[in-house]
C-alpha cells in the first residue's frame, strides 16, 4: 500500500516537474536566439514558485522593470479610487490647472487623445538622471497647440502615465513613488522596489526596479484573479483590451493579463515580460536586450506553448 500510494504520489507530480522543465527549455532557447544576453525568469502556479532560471541575472536583485511600472502607476491610481479621493470619470483639469475635459479614465487607458509620444526621443537624454520628468512632461504634453492623437481611441504614450503620475501626487498629496508603494508594493511583502538610480527619471511609465521574483509576486497578488471589465478598459480588437497598466484578454470567469518593457538606446538596451495566465500561472522574465515586436510575440508564444502542452 505504502509503495503504491508513493507511486501515485511521484506520478501526480511529473506533470509539474516536466512543465518547469519545458518552460527552462523555453526560456534559454529563445535567450539564444537574441544573442544570448543576461536574463532571468520566474515561474509560479498559484503561490508556488517552481522555477527561478538564473542566466545571469540574480531573481532577487533589482532590475528595471521599464514599461512594467506602468501596472504599479495604474494599480495606485485604482487605489487611489477605492479609497473615494479621486474618480475614473474626473476630469483632468479638477487636479490639473489647465488639463481640461481628459478624464483619469481615459488616461489610464491611453485613450485621451495625447500624442504624439514626446518622451522618446527624451529619454536618452534622462537616462542616469533621477529628476523627477513627469512634472516636464505634463506640462509639454497638455500645452501642446494640437493633439495629433484622436480622443475616444486607443494610442499608447507614456505621456499619459506620466500625468498619471502627477494626479496621483496631487491627490494623495505626495512623491508618487511614495504614495504607491504602501498602496501597491508593501502588502504584497515587495521589499526591493524603488525608482531606478539609471531610469527613476521615468518614474510613472518606466522607471521602477525590483526583482523578478517580487514582480511575479505583484502579478499573482495584484491581477490574478481581477476582474478588469470592473475597471477602465479599451478595447484592441480580437478580444485584446488595455486595463490597468496590462493588456488583459478574458475568457469566461478569468483573465489573461501581460504586457513588455523595454528601454532602447544606442548602447545598450533592456527588456521584461510579465504574464498571468487564467489566475494560475505566473512567469515574468527580464533579459539584457532590446527585441523587437517579433520577438516579444515569440517569448509570449514559447513560454505558452511550454505551460500549456499538456
Amino acid at each position: 500500500m505504502l509503495r503504491a500510494l508513493a507511486l501515485l504520489l511521484t506520478l501526480a507530480a511529473a506533470p509539474v516537474l516536466a512543465q518547469s522543465d519545458r518552460v527552462a527549455l523555453e526560456w534559454n532557447k529563445w535567450l539564444e536566439a537574441q544573442g544570448n544576453p543576461p536574463g532571468v525568469l520566474v515561474f509560479m502556479i498559484g503561490d508556488s514558485p517552481l522555477l527561478a532560471q538564473d542566466s545571469g541575472y540574480d531573481p532577487d536583485l533589482a532590475v528595471p522593470v521599464a514599461s512594467l511600472s506602468k501596472g504599479i502607476t495604474a494599480l495606485c491610481a485604482a487605489a487611489l479610487v477605492d479609497e473615494g479621493l479621486m474618480a475614473w470619470d474626473d476630469p483632468l483639469n479638477r487636479w490639473i490647472e489647465g488639463g481640461g475635459p481628459i478624464t483619469l479614465g481615459e488616461l489610464v487607458t491611453h485613450t485621451s487623445g495625447l500624442w504624439p509620444d514626446q518622451t522618446q526621443g527624451a529619454m536618452a537624454e534622462w537616462r542616469g538622471d533621477t529628476a523627477r520628468r513627469w512634472q516636464e512632461v505634463t506640462a509639454r504634453a497638455i500645452d501642446r497647440p494640437r493633439q495629433k492623437g484622436t480622443r475616444g481611441q486607443y494610442r499608447y504614450n507614456n505621456e499619459n502615465y506620466a500625468v498619471l503620475g502627477l494626479v496621483i501626487e496631487e491627490v494623495a498629496g505626495d512623491w508618487y513613488d511614495k504614495a504607491c508603494a504602501p498602496r501597491v508594493l508593501e502588502p504584497l511583502g515587495i521589499t526591493t522596489a524603488r525608482l531606478s538610480p539609471e531610469y527613476g527619471g521615468y518614474g510613472p511609465w518606466g522607471g521602477w526596479q525590483m526583482s523578478v521574483r517580487d514582480y511575479a509576486r505583484l502579478m499573482r497578488g495584484a491581477f490574478a484573479g481581477m476582474d478588469p471589465r470592473n475597471t477602465p478598459s479599451a478595447d484592441l480588437g480580437g478580444g485584446v483590451h488595455y486595463g490597468l497598466g496590462m493588456l488583459f484578454r478574458t475568457s469566461r470567469d478569468t483573465a489573461n493579463h501581460w504586457h513588455f518593457g523595454a528601454l532602447c538606446f544606442e548602447d545598450a538596451g533592456l527588456g521584461a515580460f510579465a504574464v498571468n495566465w487564467a489566475g494560475k500561472y505566473t512567469l515574468v522574465a527580464a533579459y539584457g536586450a532590446c527585441v523587437d515586436g517579433d520577438a516579444m510575440v515569440a517569448l509570449d508564444a514559447a513560454l505558452a506553448r511550454a505551460v500549456f502542452a499538456d
